[in-house]
């Protein structure tokens, strides 16, 4: 298969930094409080940078950038095929020279794949994610003798427990933009594609639809659940109007601007985080930059009762994020800092002794 349009001009796009701009401290020196006193804390930087090459992975990860392949290693006697091909000789047959085999982007988990929710800044803004071993399927339908290591999704949402479990059939997709890395690729549950991405290969991330929440049925609203929604979204506006009167909660949403539709079985709402302030729509927003999906708003007024009264550092509901890892609380994508900021803003109040301001309704 041919180099792809898109491979190509990723490799000719505009070079990135390593480290995002986004992660660069600003100069400056701050007053901190520390145990006997204030501080001053200069923010510093310590830079180290490398090159390092592929070396005898190069072919396996050209193959993924440019053919849009996945290939492994076949010992000719032992018959033992493993990919990725991390062997070029088979020490299990005096070390005769294995032969490369293409194979089918079709297999199994080889096991439940692992969720990483709080990541390392590499990572910072792809979490949460899952990262599992598949078995992929031979020329003859059979399966390898090792299990290569990807990055799991699905396109229902955030990925969470329940999607995958050992020995789900999954299929490898291919980022439309490669650089030649183990991120060009990732798995995706057979279940949740057509049979015409099933049978296409290389299948392009563009040709899969993704954050389908709409499959959530929530069915029509009773008048319990309509009543608990709108409790709902007086609760946030409560919290809304106390943010102000914190200098840490308004700090926690500080530099952040998201707008957010929340779906729940009771109706839907939104929420507008601009400036360190916190707005709430009665309606979900246009074209939001996230969606979240629960379907009891009860657990999400549980959370809010938490949030506006004083009860110390005794809560009784889980965090938000705690939510998210569980799979109660469902994103349509990858972002979870609008989610940990928002946990943080009720411990913020606490601390700043901040009490809800009056009554309030929501706009």
């Amino acid at each position: 298969m041919a180099k792809t349009g898109k491979a190509v001009a990723s490799a000719k796009s505009k070079p990135k930094p390593v480290i995002s701009p986004a992660m660069l401290p600003m100069e400056g020196i701050t007053d901190v409080q520390g145990a006997d006193g204030v501080y001053l804390q200069r923010n510093d930087v310590m830079f180290t940078a490398m090159k390092h090459t592929q070396g005898e992975f190069s072919d396996f990860f050209r193959a993924l950038r440019d053919e849009g392949k996945v290939f492994g290693h076949r010992c000719p006697e032992c018959r033992h095929l493993i990919i990725p091909p991390f062997m070029r000789r088979c020490p299990a047959c005096n070390f005769v020279e294995m032969k490369k085999e293409y194979v089918h982007d079709t297999g199994i988990m080889a096991a439940t794949p692992v969720i990483t929710v709080f990541a390392p800044s590499r990572f910072k803004g792809q979490e949460p994610f899952g990262t599992g071993r598949v078995f992929l399927e031979t020329a003859n339908r059979k399966l390898s003798e090792t299990a290569m290591l990807v990055r799991v999704r699905t396109t229902r949402g955030t990925i969470r427990p329940g999607i995958y479990k050992k020995g789900t059939p999954v299929k490898i997709a291919f980022c439309d933009s490669r650089h030649g890395e183990m991120l060009d690729i990732f798995a995706v549950p057979q279940n949740e594609l057509t049979r015409r991405q099933l049978a296409k290969s290389p299948l392009l991330e563009s040709e899969i639809k993704w954050g389908r929440l709409s499959e959530m049925g929530f069915g029509k609203p009773t008048a319990q659940l309509q009543k608990t929604l709108q409790e709902v979204r007086v609760h946030f506006q409560k919290l809304a109007e106390m943010i102000p009167h914190s200098p840490r909660a308004t700090a926690n949403l500080a530099n952040w601007r998201r707008t957010v539709t929340v779906r729940t079985s009771g109706g839907t709402f939104g929420l507008v985080v601009n400036k360190g302030k916190l707005q709430v729509r009665k309606e979900g927003v246009k074209n939001p930059d996230l969606v979240v999906a629960v379907q009891d708003p009860a657990i999400l007024l549980a959370w809010l009762h938490d949030s506006t009264q004083p009860v110390g550092d005794s809560v009784k509901s889980p965090a938000l994020t705690d939510l998210v890892i569980e799979g109660t609380l469902v994103l349509n994508k990858p972002e979870l800092e609008t989610i940990t900021r928002l946990d943080r803003v009720p411990r913020s109040l606490r601390r700043d002794n901040v009490v809800v301001v009056r009554s309030a309704k929501a706009n």
